[in-house]
């Protein structure tokens, strides 16, 4: 039976470091803000930015929350976005995904990547813009504004539990931009080291199937009730890692992942609710933080993971020997 990996001890773990950092911030006479923009209604995503706005006022941040109707233009939606990000009081922003299909899949005008790089690039805190993507595309971690919130928590919780992604063969599920398309970026670039395959809605299931009977590691992001993972497609031993949230009729959060059945498959799997998604939160207020610092010009790019010096060496004394 696989060990679950809880995300609570990682969000832990980070937000211990948060509530440090927001204290000397504040001794400065320095509130962190995050301001996020929500369009329409969606149950998850209002889910989301609630937990969101809530975990910065526990944290001693300022949270602040722009909503509109799913009628808004592209061409409103990005003046209001590049005027926040004009404000110095502001500090980090996000921008609430999905949004209206008029906006993310429009036949002409502005889309939704007009809207994201609206943001400076020290206050993107979801990584989405042209000023923050391209260090990740190269796997500069060393010059990383802010790596997405969600590849962060994947990071992290590989990190915490102590599993190894270098050599791997990891397939990644869902073609999102700051879920699925990051994670991929990350786990096949030099920061993990795996062979990373990626499926979306148009691979061929037969070939979607084989890959994921093939994988060391499965990261899953779809969040569709017509899209399931099953014991079946999983091979023994693998990561097992959900991503993916929607909101049942019944209430209740879902992932992509037959999770009972699975878990008697793999060696390590997330439950959902309770894997990723807390680590999601708890990474996006790390990134806050260091837009704060930014802002204020008390820190430098790049990011770093407990036990990578060491593994570092560890590995340089292979090669010597």
């Amino acid at each position: 039976m696989a060990t679950i990996l809880y995300g609570k001890p990682v969000a832990d773990e980070i937000l211990a470091g948060v509530r440090r950092d927001v204290e000397w911030l504040r001794h400065r006479g320095i509130v962190p803000r995050l301001d996020v923009v929500l369009v329409g209604n969606s149950p998850a995503s209002q889910r989301y930015v609630g937990k969101k706005i809530e975990k910065c006022r526990q944290l001693g941040m300022h949270g602040e929350l722009h909503t509109f109707d799913d009628n808004v233009s592209a061409i409103d939606l990005r003046d209001h976005v590049r005027q926040l990000s004009s404000s110095p009081s502001i500090h980090a922003i996000l921008v609430q995904l999905p949004l209206p299909k008029a906006i993310e899949e429009p036949t002409e005008g502005l889309n939704k990547f007009d809207i994201f790089d609206a943001i400076r690039g020290e206050q993107d805190v979801d990584g989405i813009s042209r000023y923050t993507m391209p260090e990740l595309y190269r796997a500069q971690q060393e010059k990383m504004l802010h790596l997405p919130a969600t590849a962060l928590a994947v990071r992290r919780v590989l990190n915490f539990y102590g599993i190894e992604t270098e050599g791997r063969t990891a397939v990644v599920v869902g073609r999102n931009d700051i879920t699925a398309k990051p994670i991929h970026h990350m786990l096949g670039g030099r920061m993990c080291n795996a062979t990373a395959i990626w499926c979306h809605r148009y691979t061929r299931k037969q070939d979607h199937d084989a890959f994921m009977r093939a994988a060391d590691i499965v990261v899953s992001s779809v969040g569709s009730e017509s899209y399931r993972i099953t014991s079946d497609l999983i091979k023994p031993g693998a990561v097992v890692i959900d991503v993916a949230t929607r909101v049942g009729p019944d209430g209740k959060l879902n992932g992509d992942v037959d999770f009972q059945a699975v878990k008697e498959i793999a060696s390590f799997i997330t439950p959902v609710p309770g894997g990723i998604g807390p680590v999601t939160v708890a990474a996006l207020m790390e990134n806050v933080v260091r837009a704060t610092q930014f802002a204020h010009h008390l820190r430098a790019p790049g990011y770093e993971f407990p036990g990578e010096l060491l593994m570092l060496l560890t590995v340089r004394r292979r090669r010597v020997t």
